[in-house]
């Protein structure tokens, strides 16, 4: 998949959780701190997320990042068990991976 393309799906992702938490663009935009026209441009597929970002999106829609960047849903249980298993001072490992694939989306 075209990094392009790839940017557009995290943007219908986000576009999704926006309408069902029932916000606008512009409450979205101040709940991820970051501007209106920033976050319209996300939604399109024409900006990207920085790492510190996707984990706020995560802190404030719920919205797990795995999902937000590749569509797909780890089972609450596995998502569970990788957080369980993973000791506090390996936490940076799994930050690292999420910046990773955020490069993939550029």
């Amino acid at each position: 998949m075209a990094a392009e393309e790839i940017l557009v799906q995290i943007g219908k992702r986000l576009y999704k959780r926006r309408k069902e938490m029932k916000l606008t663009q512009e409450a979205m935009a101040e709940l991820l701190e970051m501007s209106i026209t920033f976050y319209g441009e996300i939604e399109r597929g024409r900006k990207r997320l920085s790492i510190e970002k996707i984990l706020l999106v995560y802190e404030r829609t719920g919205l797990d990042p795995t999902y937000l960047l590749t569509g797909e849903r780890l089972s609450g249980e596995a998502l569970m068990e990788i957080f369980k298993d993973c000791p506090k001072e390996k936490q940076p490992v799994l930050e690292q991976i999420l910046a990773y694939l955020t490069e993939l989306c550029r």
